[in-house]
């Protein structure tokens, strides 16, 4: 019975999903996203702003373009790492475009769109602590990581002694309150931190495998993800990529962030 009931649960997160045409008809775009992740997204002044709110508006603008002559909404909704999946599988969103990286196990659970950016992960410390290297942690010193990220999987993989913390934000205070000796995540997150708070740095920028973000969709939702691809496509031939990056992300990294990590437009010409 339990597990009927489960299947029956499964069954019904598919049929509350908003379909490509069901989301052109209502006019609205449910787009889930994070906050306190300049400069891909924040929130300021109650306002959405940052370089993943302005690609969920050009795909929101290919979606209604042709279908709506009065063109759509998009109703932002904020997130936490751990509960991104759940969002979509439950039809709370219709899209998720949170650093949200494509992984064979969330694979299992939503559908991902060709990857926006490319990540490594790295370690945020405190300057006078002088941590120079991954080894460093080896003494027992604890490393903060997100509930349900990348980073929280990989370094409980290889044995560190991981502090679990539900927000980006969250793990930088902790780690300022010396609750935790790094914080660990995404090298572009963390890379953030020091243009505005010269006490910690990142010397630890690439661990692990090269990971993808990519969008994600609810499972078989086959139309909206195809437009959302599309969309990818001709942002790429249109320059979106490499002026935000020229504009925006180079600009708010002070140089320090480097391209191959941001222009994938090798990979959208194969398809484009």
């Amino acid at each position: 019975m339990k597990k009927i009931i489960l299947t029956l649960c499964f069954l019904l997160s598919f049929v509350f999903s908003a379909t490509l045409s069901e989301i052109q008809t209502s006019g609205v775009l449910k787009v889930g996203v994070r906050d306190g992740k300049p400069p891909f997204t924040n929130i300021s002044d109650g306002k959405y702003e940052g370089f993943e709110i302005e690609l969920a508006n050009a795909i929101a603008k290919a979606i209604f373009n042709e279908k709506r002559s009065g063109g759509g909404d998009v109703k932002f909704v904020t997130l936490q790492t751990s509960n991104r999946i759940e969002a979509l599988e439950k039809g709370d969103v219709d899209i998720v475009i949170t650093t949200l990286t494509i992984t064979d196990e969330r694979a299992k659970r939503i559908d991902f769109s060709m990857p926006y950016f490319s990540v490594n992960l790295g370690v945020l410390t405190r300057k006078n602590d002088n941590i120079q290297r991954l080894s460093d942690f080896n003494t027992g010193k604890k490393l903060l990581v997100e509930d349900g990220s990348v980073g929280q999987k990989y370094f409980t993989q290889k044995g560190f002694n991981t502090v679990l913390c539900r927000s980006s934000n969250e793990c930088y205070k902790m780690l300022k309150n010396n609750e935790g000796d790094g914080f660990a995540t995404d090298n572009l997150i963390v890379l953030s931190y020091p243009i505005l708070d010269r006490s910690v740095e990142v010397n630890i920028k690439n661990v692990g495998d090269t990971d993808f973000l990519g969008i994600g969709v609810q499972k078989g939702n086959k139309e909206l993800l195809d437009i959302i691809n599309q969309t990818l496509i001709d942002l790429s031939k249109h320059q979106f990529f490499k002026d935000a990056f020229d504009n925006e992300i180079n600009p708010f990294y002070k140089g320090t962030a480097e391209k191959k990590y941001f222009l994938l437009d090798d990979i959208y010409r194969i398809f484009g």
